[in-house]
């Protein structure tokens, strides 16, 4: 039996789904301990005795040697911000070290959860239930006032819960809507792919069904970035599969739903200067012969001041959104404060630490919490040794799977992994503007998902 099949299947649904409450607070942060922190560590403690007993059969694998490579590069570069620049206090350096061991921890789990090609469609069918539990929290946010669990910042990340209005982006059981447009741009070019490739009818109306939905959940949360990433994947992996005509009605969704989505169309527009009209200047004419009027001035009586009331206040027990969120704010302004936060802090404080030190950077964690940008984070947090470590496996494996792009009767299987190609093109876009390797519920996700499009390479590889 093994065990780790149930175990991941419990991990594919509980992560997506149980919102971000704390546990444990750590000093010098907000990042709080998680019940998913506690039920990864027991799952990989169980994997790491079962590999004890039966001598490390992982270290066959070739990938294992490009991650242990990866670890001793974030490992030592957390000891040259430790002992040398000593930017951040040691329990932040170290939490952020274990925190990049568990996200790709999730990667071993899922080599040894799945065995072969039946385990897929398993799997598959565990994802539908945590995408339809994730819509319906969405739905249950957006119309019926289901509580938003946020981590934007130090005061919502204690746990509070919280209530939309009409301005606020669905979140679902995400920390953030960012985070909820990441993680259904891997799903939603998952969802296309199975749609396009399985012949069983069941499983294909079931995945157009979530596909739609998942969708609408995305222009929902007016993510410009998430939205082109899901695009761009989505296309990719519709040409490697040569399912060529599939790209016209898949454009047509996105431009359709661009337009439909009045958050989503004012801040693709305020995002675009040049489409934006000139305000045409209005000239007035005074007559040089006629001279101005002189103002006159009238003295009211100072109105005698009412005594107002006291009215004691009412505590509330669930708070209302952020305070940005409750007044209807200027989409253009919010625009260009995300632009010039992300050009003028974020990145060139992240550019300053690679400078500093182009080999290992300054300290995982030592540039904040946020760089909106993960190439830039990896390179400032860890330099040119973590930067490369880090994506060679990933490139490594796209690479690897051109090979089937001249295959004249690909299989499903073959097809399948060429759509992931599509889903890690995706994760690559979107890293541009969202730290998404750093978001754990979509750090997660992706670890998993690529320990799938592995094994897919790896049955692929054995047929051929």
């Amino acid at each position: 039996m093994n065990i780790f099949r149930p175990l991941l299947a419990v991990l594919i649904l509980f992560i997506p789904l149980y919102p971000k409450f704390p546990l444990l607070n750590f000093s010098n942060t907000y990042v709080a301990l998680r019940l998913d922190d506690i039920v990864i560590a027991l799952i990989f403690a169980i994997w790491l005795l079962l590999q004890i007993k039966s001598r490390f059969p992982i270290l066959k694998e070739k990938f294992t040697w490009f991650f242990l490579a990866y670890f001793l590069a974030i490992s030592s570069t957390t000891l040259v911000a430790i002992f040398i620049y000593q930017t951040e206090p040691v329990n932040i350096l170290l939490l952020h070290l274990i925190r990049r061991f568990e996200y790709v921890s999730l990667f071993f789990i899922t080599l040894r959860a799945i065995n072969s090609k039946k385990d897929l469609l398993y799997f598959y069918f565990f994802l539908l239930l945590s995408v339809t539990g994730i819509a319906v929290y969405g739905y249950g946010q957006k119309y019926l006032q289901f509580p938003v669990i946020s981590t934007m910042n130090e005061e919502f990340s204690k746990g509070q819960l919280l209530q939309m209005n009409v301005w606020t982006r669905i979140s679902s059981t995400f920390a953030g809507h960012y985070d909820l447009a990441a993680y259904l741009s891997l799903v939603l070019i998952v969802l296309l792919g199975v749609m396009l490739i399985y012949k069983n009818i069941f499983i294909r109306l079931l995945s157009f069904i979530l596909f739609m939905v998942s969708f609408h959940l995305l222009t929902l949360t007016a993510s410009r970035i998430s939205f082109f990433a899901f695009w761009g994947g989505s296309v990719l992996a519709l040409i490697l599969i040569r399912k060529y005509l599939w790209v016209i009605p898949v454009s047509v969704l996105v431009i359709s739903g661009m337009l439909q989505s009045v958050d989503l169309n004012k801040r693709l527009l305020a995002t675009l200067p040049f489409f934006k009209p000139k305000p045409t200047p209005t000239i007035i004419i005074v007559p040089t012969n006629t001279p101005a009027p002189l103002p006159t001035i009238s003295i009211k009586p100072t109105p005698t001041p009412i005594p107002l009331p006291t009215v004691k206040p009412i505590p509330t027990i669930i708070r209302h959104g952020p305070i940005d969120e409750l007044i209807p704010i200027d989409i253009d302004a919010g625009v260009a404060r995300s632009g010039e936060i992300r050009f003028n802090v974020e990145w060139p404080r992240a550019i300053t630490a690679f400078r500093k030190n182009p080999v290992w950077g300054t300290g995982l964690g030592s540039i904040s919490l946020a760089t909106d940008n993960d190439y830039l984070r990896l390179l400032g947090e860890s330099g040119l040794l973590g930067l490369f470590t880090f994506l060679f496996p990933v490139f490594y494996l796209i690479f690897r799977s051109f090979r089937l792009i001249k295959t004249k009767r690909p299989n499903s299987t073959v097809r399948l992994e060429l759509v992931f190609v599509g889903v890690v093109f995706s994760t690559l876009t979107n890293a541009i503007f969202i730290d998404i390797f750093e978001a754990s519920k979509v750090a997660y996700a992706f670890w998993i998902i690529f320990g799938i499009y592995h094994q897919l390479s790896k049955f692929n590889q054995k047929s051929q």
